[in-house]
């Protein structure tokens, strides 16, 4: 190989390397973020499930939605916290309410980044489950 022929695989390998890294760290945080997201979903369709049993209440289904939330996050704990309870909100954050003839459950906040290109900034995480509570009839 001759020298310019040396240089230009240099240059061309240093141009393609970054676009090779950023294209498999994007694709290994899509993979865990849309985990995450499918985990949240599961664990208010739980929470919901628990809550709409007889004798299910709010406080139930809440607690429930945590426990199989908090297993799935990566670098981030949710806490118990509905949308204009206090000013500010934890990072990801659990709302279970009672409606009277179902529950509802809902998942918010961020995640966040395994690769942060911007600081400060999370990927969003939102589950939002109506569920009708059970009726028993004699």
């Amino acid at each position: 190989m001759k020298k310019r022929q040396r240089a230009a695989a240099l240059v061309e390998f240093a141009l393609a390397w970054p676009i090779a890294l950023l294209i498999v760290l994007s694709t290994v945080e899509t993979a865990v973020w849309a985990a995450e997201a499918y985990a949240a979903h599961a664990a208010t369709v739980a929470g919901a499930r628990a809550g709409a049993i007889a004798g299910g209440t709010a406080q139930v289904a809440s607690a429930v939605t945590l426990r199989t939330l908090s297993a799935s996050l990566v670098g981030v704990v949710p806490r118990p916290w509905c949308p204009g309870a206090s000013p500010l909100p934890p990072p990801v954050w659990v709302c279970a309410t009672d409606l009277g003839q179902s529950i509802e459950v809902d998942i918010g906040g961020s995640v966040p980044a395994l690769v942060p290109l911007v600081p400060g900034s999370g990927l969003p995480l939102r589950a939002h489950v109506v569920l009708a509570k059970e009726k028993f009839i004699r």
